[in-house]
């Protein structure tokens, strides 16, 4: 488990999560995210606090010891498969037999991989050494298609195998039933989080090229195309056409960051839910 509390840095605005299971982060990839990435890694400064634990509270540094990135860009490396884990074990040691872990994997010992053999090279770091966290940027965005569920489930079946803790970040609401807990950031805040698989926030809702739904049953509001949050008020104001809707919060979304509100099982950032559903 990875518990952040009230986190800042030049990207992020005061995040704080549970990370426990499989813990999803949702929303565009954006600087935000690999802020919040450097911070866990140690590798960015950052005001609040970051604590590891694993039965009981693990040393930052040592912590870090036992973490794997799963990169969004995944390199071709210019070597061979086996000279590739040889290097990975000289980093994180180990005792696994290199040749084992091509053939778990379904990897041949070369560098014309295939992108799916690739992956799976870069998974093969979870089984080195000890590993208690890791961390998958939204490597599904630049995965092709028919690969993406494939990919999913083998990282899914070998952190479920060492028994840790899987941050999965994703532009994508296809996969939501996986995810123990769901946090949605955008603008460098978190403004939606909860276990439920629904979601509410209207920035959410973007993610599923959806429409929302309010008012006259059968009442929809398209959402518009996003680009980058407002620094002032609410960070999604400028795209909200449920803020256009509600005439009455036009002058609070613009200018007021709205608090969290109960809504069912999440608590969503949004002025709408003030009075409740």
């Amino acid at each position: 488990m990875i518990i952040i509390n009230n986190i800042y840095t030049d990207k992020l605005k005061g995040v704080s999560m549970i990370i426990d299971g499989v813990t999803c982060v949702l929303g565009d990839w954006d600087e935000d995210k690999r802020s919040l990435i450097l911070s866990i890694l140690g590798k960015k400064k950052y005001t609040g606090e970051i604590k590891f634990y694993k039965e009981v509270e693990i040393d930052k540094k040592q912590a870090r010891n036992y973490i794997r990135v799963i990169p969004r860009e995944l390199e071709r490396p210019k070597i061979d498969s086996l000279t590739f884990i040889k290097i990975l074990m000289k980093n994180f040691g180990g005792n696994v037999e290199p040749e084992n872990l091509l053939n778990i994997l379904n990897i041949r010992n070369g560098n014309s991989l295939s992108e799916y053999e690739l992956f799976n090279l870069y998974l093969s770091s979870i089984l080195i050494g000890k590993t208690y966290f890791v961390i998958a940027e939204d490597f599904l965005e630049l995965m092709e298609e028919q690969l993406k569920y494939k990919a999913l489930k083998n990282l899914i079946k070998i952190v479920e195998l060492i028994k840790g803790d899987l941050l999965l970040f994703s532009g994508s609401t296809k996969n939501l039933e996986i995810c123990k807990r769901i946090y949605v950031i955008y603008g460098g805040k978190i403004i939606e989080e909860g276990d439920s698989k629904e979601l509410f926030h209207p920035y959410s809702l973007s993610l599923l090229n959806s429409k929302i739904t309010v008012g006259r049953r059968g009442e929809k509001i398209p959402v518009r195309e996003i680009g980058s949050p407002s620094d002032h008020g609410c960070p999604f104001h400028d795209y909200c056409d449920l803020m256009q809707k509600e005439k009455s919060l036009s002058i609070k979304c613009r200018l007021q960051d709205p608090p969290m509100f109960i809504v069912k099982r999440n608590r969503v950032s949004c002025w709408y839910y003030e009075k409740g559903l």
